[in-house]
This record gives C-alpha cells, sequence and structure tokens, in this order.
C-alpha cells in the first residue's frame, strides 16, 4: 500500500488516493458479490447449505453497503423452491 502513496506531496494527496482505491476496490466487491447472488443455483445443495450460502452473500453485501432488500433476498431465496415444484 505505502508504494501507492510514496510519491505524494502533501498528507491530503496520500489519504486522496488512499479513498480512491478503497472506493474502487469497494464497488468492484459489490458487483461480485452481486453477481454470485444473482447466479446463485441451488444444484446439488442442500437446504441448510444453500441457505447459508445466500446469507453469507446477503450479509456481505450488507457489511460492505451494498444491503440487499428484503423483498429480493426472500425472492432469490426461495427461488429454488419454485422451481422444484
Amino acid at each position: 500500500m505505502i508504494m501507492h502513496i510514496q510519491d505524494a506531496k502533501s498528507p491530503k494527496q496520500a489519504w486522496d488516493t488512499l479513498v480512491k482505491m478503497y472506493i474502487t476496490n469497494t464497488q468492484a466487491r459489490k458487483m461480485q458479490f452481486k453477481q454470485e447472488l444473482h447466479n446463485l443455483e441451488k444444484n446439488k445443495m442442500n437446504i441448510n447449505d444453500y441457505s447459508t450460502k445466500v446469507k453469507n452473500l446477503v450479509d456481505v453485501l450488507a457489511y460492505i453497503g451494498a444491503p440487499v432488500d428484503d423483498e429480493d433476498f426472500n425472492g432469490r431465496h426461495l427461488e429454488w423452491t419454485w422451481k422444484r415444484r
């Protein structure tokens, strides 16, 4: 990380560089986890494993500032049930 700010001319410039890096990284992570949640399929997972995977993805998204609303969560979480009927 130090290599990204070692040439900064002021503490503010170093801070601004770190903030930009953090924001870019967070946005990429948000996209990654949202895509993973969207593409998640039950396949051969049992209900407990599937539910845990969905909950973990939703928790991570909330932690990084991209909470999944209840409607999206419930729809995605229960989708596999409807496919089995």
